[in-house]
C-alpha cells in the first residue's frame, strides 16, 4: 500500500496542507487496494484527497450496484422500523427528540426572493428528490447530473435534466440565469471546487440565492472516526468541509453568506448507520497493514450521544448547509 506524499496546497487559501489520515481502500470496493490519503489545511479547516484522481478514475468510483442516486428510494431512518431491542429504541428515541436539524426547503430560497416564475437549477440533482420539492413549490426547475442511471430516474419523474458536472456545465444552460442554484451533497465530490463555485456564480442572477450543503467534517463523528465515518465515503468524496471552510470558499468567490443550517443528528444513532460503520471497518481491516480491535459500535454511539448534549451544532450534526446571495 502506497500513499502519495507530494506536497499539496489548500484549494481555498493556497497554504501547504498536511497529511491527516489514510483510507486503506475504497470501502465499497474492498478488493481495490489503492490507499487514499487525506491532506488537511489547519487554517481553513478543509481537507482533500491527495493525490487528486483523474476524471476517468472519478467516473469509476461510482460504478456500483445500487448507488443511492439511482432510485427514488431512501434509507428508512425511523427508529420505529429500524431498531429491534429496547436499548436501541431508547438510543434512537433520545436522538430523535434531540434533533432540531432542518432539511433543505424551498422556503429557504423563496423567503429571500421577490417575484413569481422563479427558476431553480440543481447541480448534481441525483435522483431528483430535491428538484421535486422545488417543482412542487412552484419553481421552474432544471437539473444537471453526470450519472446516466440517475438522469433516467429524474426523467421518469417528468423533470428536465442535462448531462454535466459542476465544473463542466452543459452548454444548454450556460447562457441562462437562475434565481436559485442548489448543490446538496455535491461540492464534496468535485475535482475542482473553485471551478464549481465560479460556475454557480456565472449562472446565478444578481441577488440570486445559492444553497450548498455538504457533510460537516467539524462533526465529532468525523473527528473520531476519520475515514471510517460513513459520510467520509472516500474516494467518492474528494473534499472535506467544515462550517469554516465552506464559508471561506463561498466568500472567496464573492458570495454574501446569509445563514448556516445543520441537519443529520438522529440518523447517526440508528442501527442502519451503525451497520454501515461496521461494514466500513470490516472493509478497511481486509486492506489495512495494521489490524485494529473491533469497536463496540453501539456502546460508542451511546458515548457520542451523551457527549453531544454539550456540543454546539457545528460539532453535533453530520451536515452543514449555507444559504448565500450572489452580490
Amino acid at each position: 500500500m502506497t500513499v502519495e506524499t507530494q506536497i499539496s496546497s489548500c484549494a481555498i487559501c493556497g497554504q501547504e496542507t498536511s497529511h491527516l489520515f489514510t483510507a486503506p481502500c475504497d470501502c465499497k470496493k474492498p478488493t481495490n487496494t489503492v490507499a487514499y490519503g487525506v491532506h488537511w489545511c489547519f487554517t481553513c479547516c478543509y481537507g482533500e484527497v491527495w493525490k487528486r484522481p483523474t476524471k476517468e478514475e472519478v467516473a469509476g468510483f461510482y460504478d456500483l450496484d445500487g448507488y443511492y442516486t439511482h432510485s427514488r428510494n431512501i434509507i428508512d431512518y425511523t427508529y420505529q422500523n429500524a431498531e429491534n431491542y429496547f436499548l436501541d429504541r431508547l438510543r434512537a428515541h433520545l436522538a430523535w427528540h434531540l434533533d432540531s436539524g432542518k432539511e433543505v426547503s424551498p422556503n429557504e430560497a423563496s423567503a429571500l426572493l421577490k417575484g413569481d416564475s422563479l427558476r431553480m437549477l440543481e447541480i448534481g440533482c441525483g435522483n431528483g428528490s430535491c428538484l421535486s420539492k422545488f417543482n412542487d413549490a412552484g419553481f421552474s426547475v432544471v437539473g444537471v447530473e453526470p450519472d446516466a442511471e440517475a438522469r433516467e430516474t429524474v426523467g421518469k419523474a417528468g423533470l428536465t435534466v442535462y448531462e454535466g458536472t459542476a465544473e463542466e456545465l452543459p452548454e444548454a444552460i450556460l447562457d441562462s440565469k437562475f434565481d436559485v442554484v442548489l448543490m446538496s451533497h455535491v461540492l464534496e465530490h468535485c475535482l475542482d471546487i473553485n471551478a464549481a463555485v465560479s460556475n454557480v456564480r456565472r449562472v446565478l442572477k444578481s441577488g440570486g440565492v445559492f444553497i450548498v450543503e455538504t457533510p460537516n467534517c467539524g462533526a465529532q463523528g468525523f473527528k473520531d472516526q476519520k475515514a471510517e465515518w460513513p459520510w467520509s465515503d472516500i474516494p467518492r468524496h474528494l473534499n472535506f468541509f467544515t462550517p469554516l471552510s465552506l464559508s471561506s470558499i463561498l466568500s472567496k468567490h464573492g458570495f454574501h453568506i446569509i445563514t448556516k443550517n445543520y441537519s443529520g443528528f438522529f440518523r447517526q444513532f440508528t442501527n442502519s448507520w451503525l451497520t454501515t460503520e461496521e461494514e466500513i471497518w470490516q472493509s478497511f481491516q481486509r486492506s489495512a497493514e495494521q489490524k485494529t480491535k473491533k469497536p463496540n459500535f453501539k456502546l460508542r454511539a451511546w458515548g457520542l450521544l451523551l457527549k453531544s448534549l454539550f456540543y454546539p451544532k457545528s460539532a453535533k450534526y453530520d451536515s452543514v448547509r449555507i444559504i448565500a446571495k450572489n452580490i
